[in-house]
């Protein structure tokens, strides 16, 4: 049989090196060196035992090495640490503008924010300032806390972009980030809990009723409600009754509104109400459900910027 090749000092150092910082649950390449260290007579050592290792260092009573190999085992504790083992790369393209600053309209207020991973980052200054200004600091805290809603810090080169368009002030050591979609949350937990009381249309003399049917949305949880289209007027109109509280909404607000499933322990990412088209679906229990599908989506086309004039509901 053909005897094993021995390792040299330089790869015994660097494994051991490695075996002492690697974490236990890792082991590193302690079963490699193990029987090696028998045959050489250098004693196993544990990284997890510092009191041995210190006692192995000042036995000053102890006789000099005779080999080596043992005092090649006791410098190497000596040694700095490895570099950090380096990962794989990702094979997708780094995102370049997480410091490209750009606008977003939040209840109406422009909000400096920064486009990061897909999702935008608000500027948390002007959010508190400009939209957030009549309520205290212990309601925020307290509407965030309820939703575990928490806000990042900018990194250096976006807090200068941020001093030169002037969303902040230039003296300012730190800014907090807050994404979109949380700045919905919160916002539509402040301002929109419950929504207007709903206009009796239906008994409207002369009329006969108005047209309505059941609608859902699965944002943040779940909110049934019935839509009205002939109350939606302007692209703001409250033409949604929730199921629930029986307050009106307008549709971009309702895909906020919720009861009872909050998810509040969810990870929401790229939420953006005024995509409520893509949210706001009919109820499956809804008799003529093709029909009513069909209706919704002539009543989604309507009073959008795309496309300014649309077929009207009542046509359909």
């Amino acid at each position: 049989m053909e005897k094993q090749q021995p390792y040299s000092p330089h790869l015994k150092k660097v494994l051991k090196t490695y075996q002492l910082s690697a974490t236990r649950s890792l082991q590193g390449p302690s079963n490699v060196l193990g029987a090696d260290k028998v045959s050489q007579g250098c004693p196993p050592t544990s990284p997890s035992s510092p009191t041995i290792l210190k006692k192995h260092l000042n036995q000053d009573d102890a006789p000099p090495p005779a080999t080596s190999s043992v005092k090649e085992c006791t410098d190497v504790f000596m040694m700095p640490p490895p570099f950090p083992i380096q990962q794989l790369p990702i094979l997708t393209t780094p995102d370049q503008s997480r410091s490209e600053r750009s606008e977003t309209v939040l209840e109406g207020q422009t909000i400096s924010c920064f486009v990061v991973g897909g999702e935008r980052r608000l500027c948390l200054p002007q959010l508190l300032s400009r939209v957030l200004g009549g309520f205290s600091l212990s309601q925020i805290n307290q509407v965030c806390d309820e939703l575990q809603i928490y806000c990042s810090r900018c990194n250096p080169e976006q807090l200068e972009v941020l001093k030169i368009a002037g969303s902040i002030p230039n003296d300012a050591v730190a800014c907090g980030l807050i994404t979109k979609t949380d700045a919905e949350r919160l916002c539509s937990a402040l301002f929109h809990r419950s929504g207007a009381p709903p206009p009796p249309v239906w008994k409207t003399p002369g009329k006969g009723g108005a047209l309505s049917f059941k609608v859902y949305h699965e944002c943040f949880g779940k909110c049934k409600g019935i839509c009205t289209p002939e109350l939606y007027t302007e692209s703001d109109a409250h033409c949604i009754e929730c199921a629930e509280c029986h307050g009106m909404f307008s549709p971009q607000k309702f895909v906020c509104h919720v009861h009872r499933s909050q998810e509040n322990r969810t990870c929401h990412w790229g939420f953006d109400s005024s995509n409520w088209r893509s949210y706001l679906l009919v109820a499956k229990d809804e008799a003529g459900h093709e029909k009513l599908v069909k209706l919704l989506e002539v009543f989604k086309e309507q009073h959008s910027a795309a496309a300014p004039k649309r077929k009207q509901v009542s046509d359909a």
